[in-house]
């Protein structure tokens, strides 16, 4: 067996500093980033960070129907990257790859070498130890019908720290938003409500305990009828020797807006970054009539309530 490669935040951002001389989709695209505008919502405790990012649109509309992508060509494929587009081996199945689309400062994907579904199944382990080498980002991961825009090929991001709120008011809102439900001598459990985005956080010194953990979480979570695993959205974090995880379960992928039909149309598709508080909008006209009122109706039709929240730790 080959040894495993790993690659550190350094090297990632040494990859992303090449890309911005070598490769003209990713600079033009980081160069825009720069411009890139906002609207800030202060809601209960917490913000929501709007972004109006036009690059964006592909995923937002991106067709994820089963037969659609049994024909198209996979973007994640080795053998289908960009021959500009460089790749830094990850352990033995996975290339971390500059994302030339970014909602972050830096902006990474962590595709695997083979073409195989996402997944978070066997995989959660990698997901602690990307978080770990890569320290100087957030690792997320977006289910199979949780956002998703090539849930046919395994992957996850990687995006700058405390860029979105989730990242930033973690320790402001573990004073009131916060309950732990189950105490170890390696890790806690907390439920997270009162947040609109209302899941399950799981803090660990070990990564025995970080998965066995997030095992006991995922058991419980509501299965829709048809779906290989629960809906959800995951981030982790490797901080101070430890690892955090927030697991925010879905109800559904995308909100009734977006099929809807003249001024109500919406062309959203949030995913693990929406999630997080950092809301991806791609068209002008969407970024002109948001609003923190729109904004609660999207997360109470995609995330759980504090009561079904509550119907889960139960099981705990």
């Amino acid at each position: 067996m080959k040894p495993n490669i790993w690659v550190s935040s350094s090297q990632a951002k040494e990859m992303l500093a090449k890309q911005l001389v070598t490769w003209p989709m990713a600079k033009k695209n980081y160069a825009a980033f720069k411009d890139i505008q906002y609207k800030v919502f202060a809601l209960d405790g917490f913000e929501i960070k709007v972004q109006f990012n036009p690059s964006r649109i592909q995923s937002s509309g991106a067709n994820v129907n089963p037969e659609f992508l049994k024909e198209r060509r996979c973007f994640l494929c080795p053998d289908h990257l960009p021959v500009e587009q460089l790749r830094l081996p990850f352990g033995n199945d996975y290339l971390v790859l500059c994302n030339p689309y970014p909602i972050f400062p830096e902006h990474f994907t962590i595709s695997t070498r083979q073409h195989v579904p996402q997944s978070i199944t066997g995989r959660f382990q990698d997901m602690l130890e990307m978080a770990r080498r890569l320290d100087q980002f957030t690792i997320f991961y977006n289910g199979p019908k949780s956002g998703a825009s090539a849930p046919d090929h395994m992957h996850f991001q990687g995006g700058t720290r405390d860029y979105m709120p989730l990242d930033y008011e973690r320790k402001k809102i573990n004073q009131t938003k916060y309950t732990c439900i189950r105490s170890e001598e390696n890790g806690r459990i907390y439920t997270l409500q009162n947040y609109l985005r209302n899941g399950f956080v799981i803090k660990a010194d070990d990564k025995g305990t970080a998965c066995r953990m997030f095992q006991e979480v995922y058991k419980v979570l509501p299965l829709q009828t048809g779906d290989t695993e629960p809906m959800m959205n995951l981030f982790c974090l490797y901080e101070k020797g430890a690892w955090l995880t927030i697991i925010i379960p879905r109800k559904q992928h995308r909100p009734w807006q977006y099929t809807a039909t003249g001024t109500d149309h919406l062309l959203v598709s949030p995913g693990a970054a929406d999630m997080g508080g950092l809301f991806i909008i791609s068209q002008p006209e969407d970024f002109e009539k948001i609003s923190a009122g729109l904004l609660e109706d999207i997360y109470e039709q995609l995330c759980l309530s504090n009561e079904e929240i509550e119907r889960i730790a139960n099981q705990l």
